[in-house]
């Protein structure tokens, strides 16, 4: 699908519709687009992708693997989206209204013959489709259907010991057969967040990795429970050091070039300006937050006293909510906050 393809000037094509929409494809000629993307896409599945799991491989050709398999996906991502954008030279909205249409379909369909096989699904999004069986036979069936009715092929991507969904979109936490544990979208696992709530993060992880049971399950939730007890007790009665709490980004562009807003590494790179200190794009600015108006001071010259603790139990809680909220488990009643006590 093409922008020449898509509602193409054929009247015998006009039968050729796009579900849920009023377009119509082309069924005599293949647009450039689709056999580039395809190509890509065959390359990125079949190659790249494989080879970014494959354990025969030092870790360091695996990573790189990794990293080129991520980069061809988003632009995949983006080759269609792109159509819809009225800047693009070949803004052309049946391309980008159809291709949406087209995965819509298709998700639903997969969805409806899963449930029609017996298969329970737990959870979906865009192109990805969480079930649970433990049947082989009812997997590789659904696979030959996607590719006879939908000309889809179907990969079986990953299979969990659990799987553990936060109620935010594109949110989860899993545990592999293999023990890795996958985290998608949450807090925790971003490159910013300090050392002191990133490693706390760390441990529960490595609480949940341990999981081979239901038993077991209810026996990592307790030791979650105490595990950010102990750290949101930790913030209350200063035992931490500022290293553990800064916040390391990098300043993209000078600070004269930020005009609309003024992110905190920027007031703290501001600050460090005002102190003699030189500051350049691609430094990694180092702050704490604090309790004065600006909210930040950089790590060289912040003091314990300055620390807002309760900006740092926001993040904690913020941080592990996502997967609290998914084992079932209160952040403020753990710790012993009521709800007025929360917005004081």
């Amino acid at each position: 699908m093409r922008y020449e393809t898509a509602r193409c000037l054929h009247p015998e094509c006009r039968d050729n519709v796009v579900p849920e929409t009023s377009h119509w494809i082309c069924r005599k000629r293949r647009g450039i687009q689709s056999e580039i993307i395809g190509c890509l896409r065959d390359i990125r599945v079949r190659w790249y992708k494989p080879k970014s799991s494959d354990r025969s491989l030092p870790e360091g050709q695996r990573r790189w693997y990794g990293v080129v398999q991520r980069a061809l996906k988003v632009f995949l991502n983006a080759a269609y989206g792109v159509f819809g954008f009225e800047e693009f030279p070949l803004y052309c909205p049946p391309v980008a209204e159809s291709t949406a249409a087209i995965a819509r379909y298709a998700f639903k369909k997969t969805v409806e013959k899963a449930r029609e096989l017996g298969v329970k699904v737990l959870y979906g999004d865009t192109d990805s489709l969480f079930i649970k069986t433990e049947d082989e036979e009812v997997i590789n069936e659904l696979v030959a259907w996607a590719k006879k009715e939908l000309k889809l092929d179907l990969e079986l991507d990953k299979r969990y010991r659990y799987v553990v969904f936060s109620q935010r979109k594109k949110n989860y936490l899993g545990v592999t057969d293999k023990g890795v544990v996958d985290v998608k979208g949450l807090t925790g696992k971003k490159a910013h967040i300090p050392k002191f709530i990133k490693d706390a993060f760390e441990e529960m992880l490595n609480i949940l990795r341990e999981v081979k049971s239901e038993e077991e399950f209810e026996k990592a939730k307790r030791r979650s429970e105490e595990l950010i007890r102990s750290k949101y007790q930790a913030l209350k009665r200063g035992e931490y050091s500022l290293e553990d709490l800064s916040f390391r980004v990098m300043l993209s562009k000078s600070v004269e070039r930020y005009v609309k807003t003024t992110p905190p590494h920027v007031k703290a790179a501001k600050k460090l300006i005002n102190r003699g200190v030189a500051v350049v794009p691609g430094d990694i600015i180092t702050y704490v937050k604090t309790r004065d108006s600006d909210g930040v001071e950089p790590l060289e010259f912040a003091r314990k006293d300055q620390v807002d603790v309760d900006k740092y139990i926001e993040y904690l809680t913020s941080t592990f909510e996502q997967v609290l909220d998914a084992l079932g488990i209160d952040f403020n009643k753990i710790t012993g906050v009521t709800s007025l006590e929360y917005f004081m």
